[in-house]
């Protein structure tokens, strides 16, 4: 029986949302145990043999069904890497990383536009955020700090799927006297912005993605005294670094990370 892989996921979607729903809803170490052997026998009993499907191997069709319907399909292998930093979907078949040092690379397609969008959604669903036709931008974030921000029709062109911008957030120490090493600033420069933030003086730090807005902001931050309070507000992931704790893991300042949340309005 030869077929190709899109419309065998397509007909896979279908019987297992009937059949088998609640092992979509499982937490992942659930899914690997119990979906990946109901997906070896659904294949099966369809009547799939190594070479039907796009001529792949049976084995290899039931891991790239596991990959689509329970991960996070062609994103599942780049997300947590930590040598890029931003994956961006301009389209459901064009898909692009940005790496640490600036490189860009292409990184292949989605099976189909539908797929793009459903794994773009789950993506979404760890923040409790909804991406439908009345909601065509959301912006959520993942465990370990990676932001997404996701856009469909009409918003984009239809046929285009979906687009959305996957930053992996890599937060790291780097205090003041790194910022001299680098020649990101001068010791007076420093000294300013710092005498600014401990007496309350309102600044805006601006400029373009990985310009180092987030390093020099973490960097002064490290001078306010351990005593003094900090609550930050940031939106879709946390990027800010704050909590100093001993080797023992005792806590050391008095820091709240919060995260902001759209407007229902």
């Amino acid at each position: 029986m030869q077929a190709n892989y899109i419309d065998v996921l397509a007909a896979a979607q279908e019987y297992f949302s009937k059949k088998y729903y609640t092992l979509l809803a499982e937490d992942d170490d659930q899914k690997k145990l119990r979906l990946k052997p109901y997906l070896d026998k659904y294949l099966w009993e369809a009547g799939y043999r190594d070479g039907d499907v796009d001529g792949l191997t049976q084995e290899a069709v039931s891991e790239l069904l596991y990959r689509d319907m329970a991960q996070y399909g062609i994103l599942t292998n780049y997300l947590g890497r930590e040598d890029l930093e931003e994956i961006n979907i301009n389209a459901w078949d064009d898909v692009c990383l940005t790496y640490m040092d600036g490189r860009l690379e292409k990184c292949g397609s989605f099976p189909s536009p539908e797929n793009a969008v459903n794994i773009v959604k789950r993506l979404l669903e760890n923040s409790g955020m909804v991406l439908d036709d009345g909601t065509p931008l959301a912006q959520g974030h993942l465990p370990g700090n990676t932001r997404v921000t996701a856009l469909k029709a009409p918003l984009i062109d239809e046929e285009h799927g979906i687009s959305a911008s996957i930053r992996l957030l890599h937060p790291a120490r780097y205090d003041c006297s790194a910022l001299l090493q680098s020649g990101m600033a001068t010791q007076e420069m420093i000294h300013f912005l710092c005498a600014c933030l401990r007496y309350g003086i309102s600044f805006v730090i601006a400029g373009v993605t990985s310009s180092g807005k987030t390093t020099l902001l973490n960097a002064l931050l490290e001078t306010i005294p351990n005593e003094r309070r900090i609550f930050t507000i940031e939106s879709g992931a946390r990027e800010l670094n704050l909590i100093r704790r001993e080797p023992d893991g005792r806590i050391l300042n008095n820091v709240v990370h919060t995260l902001s949340r759209p407007s229902d309005k």
